[in-house]
């Protein structure tokens, strides 16, 4: 892999951070701060990378392996997310089906009730 290549992995990896801190805390500078604590830069360097500066160097070894197993992790967090989400909704969508099948047992040939009025039952004359 070329090196233009992995810099600009790496720019997306740390993008997508940045955007899900954002997400969280509402504001983008609070979100480079957070993610550049814990990748082990300054929230100058991300802005200026991310934004393709030519006064910032491309990341060295360390940074990038730090900004991949964040990116990992976040991976990991939103697939899990998405599990419990899954998991919850169809809770919930059970709880519905049980109750509208009673409806539907309630309900006559074509969703009609049972019940008729009288002049379903006899036709005016």
């Amino acid at each position: 892999m070329s090196a233009a290549a992995l810099t600009s992995i790496t720019r997306s990896a740390l993008g997508a951070l940045v955007e899900r801190e954002e997400r969280r805390t509402g504001s983008r500078t609070v979100a480079y701060e957070i993610v550049a604590q814990t990748i082990g830069a300054s929230s100058s360097w991300v802005r200026k990378f991310l934004a393709k500066s030519e006064e910032v160097k491309e990341p060295r070894i360390t940074l990038f392996q730090n900004i991949r197993a964040n990116y990992e992790a976040l991976c990991t967090r939103v697939e899990q997310e998405n599990r419990e989400d899954e998991r919850r909704l169809m809770l919930i969508k059970g709880e519905i089906d049980a109750v509208t099948e009673g409806f539907s047992a309630q309900a006559g040939p074509k969703g009609k009730d049972f019940a008729c009025s009288a002049s379903e039952v006899d036709p005016p004359k």
